[in-house]
């Protein structure tokens, strides 16, 4: 676009005068005034800049395309946080439930081997281990309460709200099996945040070399004006001097020699090219060998998380049948406190598993722009 600027002033000068003519006269003007007013308005248009204008636009756009790209990975940066505390809550609260049931039993436990004692059928021994297994089993819990309630407090803050707000969460922990690699990476290629700036950066950089070839071209520029002066004096050779009118021209100019300093720019803008290239070919060398580490950790989780479902099953069977053996006194203490620890540590293994096969598929879908 042109440059249009407008300009004014005025002065008053007073001065005492003393003028001697060559024909011998002589005047004298003591505080003689005068009185100068001018305006003007002045308009600049670059018509040819080589290329650079032109140049300069598409890299305002690229920027303007970079400082979206950043917005957008920092909504699925958090979008992402808030996906895995929400499901770590879930699996706090199954660990909870989990030693809240292992208590159940040893308080069971407990009960049997107090009864046990009064008809002579148990030793003091057996109710002493029975309680000393109910209290550890009390204070896992208790720990497991405390992880859940910072569970909680971490996912209020990524909701920007009163860390202690309560709420309550529901369902459990779904987990796709669908995730393809060659389709999550061709997606990756597309919607990346990462590799998306990475192309960014390279593309102002390849307008930057193109911009500093600009100086290789003449420069052309048009002005035009108009302007208008009034001066009146009460001393000289004129008592009024008014003009005003307009002015056009174009103008051309190109530059010869500068020491080298246009040569110098354009090749450190050629290099400076040459790195966003690299770094552009490095970040999505690096992007896939995460995606990729990333897929084998999703996969091996879906794997152990079914494998551990399935011994949580045949823990819990094992479990029922060691109860039933220790009610009829068939079992003994230290039979059942192993059956009892198996089950729980299969839980564990199984719910582990479970979140982290969660954490991974999150982290892939916001690699692959899966969390719009």
């Amino acid at each position: 676009l042109p440059d249009l600027s407008v300009t004014g002033s005025r002065s008053i000068s007073v001065n005492n005068t003393e003028q001697r003519y060559f024909d011998g006269r002589e005047r004298t003007s003591p505080n003689a005034k005068n009185n100068t007013i001018s305006a003007g308005v002045a308009l600049g248009w670059t018509l040819f800049d080589g290329f650079n204008m032109f140049i300069q636009k598409r890299k305002l756009e690229e920027l303007e395309n970079l400082s979206e790209i950043q917005l957008r990975a920092v909504v699925e940066n958090t979008v992402a946080e808030v996906i895995q505390a929400y499901y770590a809550i879930i699996t706090q609260e199954e660990m909870v439930s989990v030693y809240r049931e292992a208590m159940g039993i040893s308080a069971e436990r407990k009960r049997i081997a107090s009864a046990g004692v009064r008809i002579g059928s148990s030793s003091e021994l057996s109710l002493l281990q029975a309680s000393v297994d109910y209290n550890a089993d009390s204070s896992a819990l208790i720990q497991q309460q405390k992880m859940l309630q910072n569970a909680k407090i971490d996912l209020n803050r990524l909701l920007c709200r009163d860390l202690y707000t309560p709420f309550v969460v529901t369902g459990g922990i779904p987990v796709r099996t669908d995730l393809i690699f060659e389709k999550l990476w061709m997606n990756v290629q597309q919607e990346n945040p990462e590799i998306r700036m990475a192309r960014a950066n390279l593309s102002m950089a390849l307008l930057d070399e193109k911009g500093s070839k600009s100086s290789l071209y003449p420069r052309i520029n048009l002005s035009s004006g108009y302007n208008f002066n009034k001066s009146e004096s009460e001393v000289g050779i004129m008592q009024l001097n008014r003009n005003r009118g307009f002015s056009l021209g174009v103008n051309a100019s190109y530059t010869v020699f500068d020491g080298f300093v246009q040569r110098q720019n354009r090749s450190r803008a050629r290099i400076l090219l040459e790195s966003a290239q690299v770094q552009a070919e490095q970040m999505e060398l690096e992007i896939k060998a995460h995606l990729q580490s990333l897929y084998n950790e999703y996969e091996t989780n879906l794997q152990l998380s079914r494998f551990e479902k399935a011994n949580v099953e045949l823990a819990q069977r094992n479990l029922d049948i060691a109860t039933e053996k220790y009610r009829i006194g068939s079992s003994n203490d230290n039979e059942l406190r192993e059956t009892q620890k198996k089950l729980m540590d299969a839980e564990n293994r199984y719910l582990t598993a479970l979140f982290r096969c969660k954490s991974s598929e999150t982290e892939l879908l916001r690699m692959s722009g899966g969390l719009k």
